[in-house]
């Protein structure tokens, strides 16, 4: 059985609109299938059951955000300008018309104590954006708290944005609470040499 990947793409692609729009279980793999131009048994042939679909979705989103965030932390050396790359990059997600929160943090939430597989992407994801972050921030023992804590501020940007949305949200005040934790970490590093 040959899979055709323009139809995989075409198939994920509307799923991910779906999930993101309406969450993953509202969505039934009839509704997939029809958005998607094809018929629920060449959905099974590709993906087997929801599960299936629900995690190859969550894979192509978390390449595509490990890309795309690579991409804009490499284009900066310092400290604060990768972290501010990934500020930047995340206000810039909130902005987005189709932004509705974090698809990873919803899947959790509706596949919790249901799919193992689908929470360890989940879990996968976000540990890559914390050992991103503490990798920017130098990639020492040292830098483990600090990255935690600026993982902490932009989750809770998510999350807010995804309730309230971003009119009239200060996003430089949590820059600067980010520069705050650089400056920890560099003012630590000068009184130990």
């Amino acid at each position: 059985m040959k899979l055709k990947p323009e139809i995989m793409e075409t198939i994920l692609t509307a799923a991910e609109s779906l999930f993101n729009e309406q969450g993953y279980c509202p969505v039934s793999l009839e509704l997939v299938a029809e958005s998607a131009g094809v018929s629920k048994r060449t959905l099974y042939k590709y993906f087997g059951d929801k599960n299936g679909l629900v995690c190859k979705v969550l894979e192509k989103r978390n390449a595509f955000f490990k890309k795309s965030l690579t991409d804009v932390i490499a284009v900066f050396s310092g400290r604060k300008d990768k972290i501010n790359a990934i500020v930047s990059w995340h206000i810039k997600w909130f902005n987005d018309k189709n932004y509705r929160g974090c698809m990873f943090v919803r899947a959790k939430a509706e596949y919790d104590n249901k799919s193992e597989e689908v929470c360890a992407i989940v879990k996968e994801h976000k540990q890559w954006i914390q050992d991103s972050i503490c990798q920017c921030l130098g990639g020492t023992e040292q830098s483990l708290e600090p990255a935690l804590l600026i993982m902490l501020i932009l989750e809770g940007m998510i999350s807010y944005t995804s309730i309230f949305g971003v009119d009239g949200y200060d996003f430089e005040r949590e820059k600067m609470y980010i520069y705050d934790i650089i400056d920890s970490i560099d003012s630590a590093k000068q009184a130990t040499e």
